[in-house]
């Protein structure tokens, strides 16, 4: 009696077992994180107690992501640390938009009491989507500031976002370790291109030489390496970018980054 009630015990937990096996074995992966949804902002301010053609302006048109808070908020954070500290006696970026462009106002009203005749100041500020592709959103950030002289001074910084994790991607997370050498000989390779595209021998590349730069976004085509006004050359050139094939890229990237 004894042992058929231990073969019974058996029996029984060999059944819930395999129940819950089947329960565990049905049960669906958990859904991923949904897609980033995008919403645009955009923000006009005008110098007030200012009337004619010297009113300074300040214009913001960005992007807000309704489903997260936190990259919305690193967003605007990168884009007043690249409008930078007008005014404010340090190089600590203003805490809102609101704040920048009170600052800036200040800035161009001290300009006019000294030089009634310069030009109208002017800041604005951009986020865009320039890919999305392989679970990667890549944005880019753009300043443009003008505060006198001959032309104003454009500034632009990419922000690579995993929409899986919701982490912002950096150029040492693409990298495979200890890979930073090779791929800067890829951006010389690339820089060599550039040149020759430009009609510029070496000695425009001593002049301007080569620096190493994390600015980099993971594209549809390729990968493109930006860079400032007066980095890689005069104004006149712009911002260069610098492309660098994917297939160059191979044991430098991780997987996840070779599109």
């Amino acid at each position: 009696m004894m042992r058929s009630f231990r073969w019974s015990v058996l029996l029984g937990l060999t059944v819930t077992l395999a129940a819950c096996q089947n329960i565990t074995e049905r049960t669906p992966p958990p859904d991923p994180p949904a897609v980033l949804e995008i919403q645009r902002v955009e923000r006009l301010f005008i110098e007030p107690d200012c009337s004619g053609d010297h009113c300074a302006r300040v214009s913001a048109d960005y992007l807000r992501f309704v489903n997260d808070a936190a990259l919305s908020a690193e967003l605007k954070r990168r884009l007043l640390v690249m409008a930078g500290g007008i005014g404010n006696g340090s190089e600590s970026p203003a805490a809102s938009f609101d704040a920048y462009a009170h600052e800036f106002f200040s800035e161009a009203r001290k300009a006019r009491t000294d030089y009634p005749d310069t030009a109208p100041y002017h800041a604005s500020v951009t986020a865009e989507v320039i890919a999305d592709h392989d679970g990667l959103l890549i944005l880019a950030l753009n300043n443009y500031i003008f505060i006198g002289g001959a032309h104003g001074m454009p500034v632009t910084q990419y922000m690579v976002i995993d929409q899986h994790s919701r982490q912002i991607v950096t150029l040492d997370d693409m990298l495979r370790d200890g890979q930073r050498h090779t791929f800067d000989a890829a951006l010389e390779r690339a820089h060599n291109r550039w040149l020759e595209q430009l009609g510029e021998d070496q000695a425009f590349a001593a002049q301007w030489p080569l620096s190493s730069s994390s600015n980099v976004a993971p594209l549809d085509e390729d990968v493109v390496v930006k860079y400032q006004a007066y980095d890689l050359g005069p104004y006149a050139i712009g911002q260069p970018e610098l492309h660098i094939p994917y297939a160059e890229l191979k044991g430098i990237f991780k997987p996840r980054y070779l599109h």
